[in-house]
Formats: C-alpha cells, sequence, structure tokens
C-alpha cells in the first residue's frame, strides 16, 4: 500500500474517531444534572468536532491539494475572525413600563421563589446561601433545556435593593451578566432586562454562523419573560401595592 494511502486512511480513520467520540461527549452533556457538568463536556465536544474537522481537511490536502488548500485558507480566516471576545459575544436588552411604583416589581422581581414564574427556562429557583438577597449570594436554578432539567447557580454581583441586581452565571467559561434595572416612570416603572452570551471559540468557529438567530431568540425570550410578569405586578391586589408603596425598597441605598 503506497504510504500515502495509509496516510490518509489513518486520518480518516481518526477522524471518525473523533467524531464518534464528539458525539458522545455531546450524549452525555445533555444527560448530565449540574449545569457546570454539562457546559465541561459540551466545550469537550466542541473541541473533538473541530479537531475531527482539522483531520477532513487534512484529507482533503492530500486527497485533493487544491480543494484542500483552498479549504484550509477559509477555514484559517473563519477561524481569525472569532478570535476576539467581541465577535462571539452577544447582548441583548428587553423594557417595558409596569404601571405600578418599583416597590411593586421589586417585590416580585427580586423575590428568588418567585423567578419560576416569570422566566420561562426556570423550573425552580432558591437562595442557596443563607439569609436574605445580598452582595454574594448564590441562587440555585433549575433551568430546562431542551426538555431536559439542569441544575445552576448564580451570583449576585451587585445590589442596590429594589432598584437594581445584576446576575453572573457560575461558569467556567465567563458569559455576560443578567441585569435587572429597576427606574421610576411617570407611568410607573421602566424595568430594563438585559444580558447576553458568549461562545466559546469553538462554538463559534463550528456555530458562528448561527449568532443571529441566537440574538433574536434570546431578545424574544426575555421580552416574553417580561410579559409574563406584567401579570404579577399589575394584577397585585391595590391593598397590598399601597402598603407597598411605603416600603423601605423604594429608599435608594445609602
Amino acid at each position: 500500500m503506497p504510504l500515502i494511502t495509509l496516510i490518509w486512511l489513518l486520518l480518516l480513520i481518526a477522524t471518525i474517531v473523533l467524531l464518534v467520540a464528539a458525539t458522545v461527549a455531546d450524549l452525555l452533556a445533555v444527560r448530565s444534572r449540574d449545569f457546570l457538568l454539562f457546559e465541561s463536556r459540551a466545550v469537550l465536544s466542541q473541541r473533538l468536532q473541530l479537531a475531527g474537522l482539522v483531520l477532513i481537511l487534512a484529507n482533503f490536502l492530500i486527497g485533493l491539494p487544491v480543494v484542500g488548500l483552498a479549504l484550509i485558507g477559509i477555514a484559517f480566516l473563519w477561524t481569525l475572525w472569532w478570535v476576539p471576545a467581541s465577535h462571539r459575544t452577544f447582548e441583548v436588552r428587553a423594557q417595558t413600563v409596569f404601571q405600578v411604583p418599583p416597590s411593586s416589581v421589586a417585590a416580585v422581581m427580586f423575590d428568588v421563589s418567585q423567578q419560576p414564574r416569570w422566566i420561562e427556562s426556570l423550573v425552580a429557583a432558591a437562595l442557596e446561601t443563607p439569609g436574605l438577597l445580598r452582595l454574594g449570594s448564590v441562587i440555585r436554578q433549575t433551568v430546562l433545556i431542551g426538555g431536559h432539567e439542569l441544575v445552576a447557580r448564580t451570583r449576585i454581583t451587585e445590589l442596590d435593593p429594589g432598584r437594581r441586581v445584576v446576575m453572573a452565571l457560575v461558569v467556567h467559561h465567563s458569559q455576560p451578566a443578567d441585569v435587572i434595572d429597576l427606574q421610576p416612570h411617570e407611568n410607573g416603572t421602566l424595568v430594563a432586562y438585559s444580558g447576553g452570551h458568549r461562545l466559546s471559540l469553538a462554538g463559534a468557529v463550528l456555530g458562528g454562523w448561527r449568532l443571529p438567530w441566537l440574538r433574536r431568540r434570546f431578545q424574544a425570550r426575555r421580552t416574553a419573560n417580561l410579559e409574563r410578569l406584567r401579570p404579577l405586578v399589575e394584577g397585585m391586589p391595590r391593598g397590598r401595592l399601597a402598603d407597598q408603596k411605603n416600603s423601605p425598597r423604594d429608599v435608594p441605598a445609602g
């Protein structure tokens, strides 16, 4: 057997092994219960897929040198584009006005136990750290992703009681934080709900073309979540709203 044919055959076998391993890692990720484990296995799957694609390019280079060189050039430029983190990150922001004071909105939005009622993807949420919500608190959330429940944790990195809260997902690869900001408005409360997502380099190389779709999807989810929140805050009994108008949450911290 010619040496070049042997090399091509070995590369082909290695490619198949890598892609099968990537599929197994992906299946294990889906079956994970813990979000950190899910993330680690998903990243491993992406890296194995990327390695498999590199070997596919090597096969093309051996079998069809001109086509192989062209594909390698395209792949290099595509990868180079995704190297800056800013190219792999997108932010979304949804905002609306609720016809109730900030204290009434905060009573629901800043109540961890109420999160599953207005955040569609949440099945359950509870404070993992003892005491009230404060800077550094960790929230344990059961998230529904593709019909599978995962346990994730978010940490409070900034808190202005009744006005603003910043929550960062506890992950191996940092993600943009979620920000809830409440501002008094002539018609009640202006609520801004922002956040984003950052793809890993391997994830961007493999699926960066889906970024506009992901942005639209995340934007639609946040807008829908605010609409799910509306009846919870605007439909509260008037007596309760009146009591909350003099709540300490109406007074800015400091």
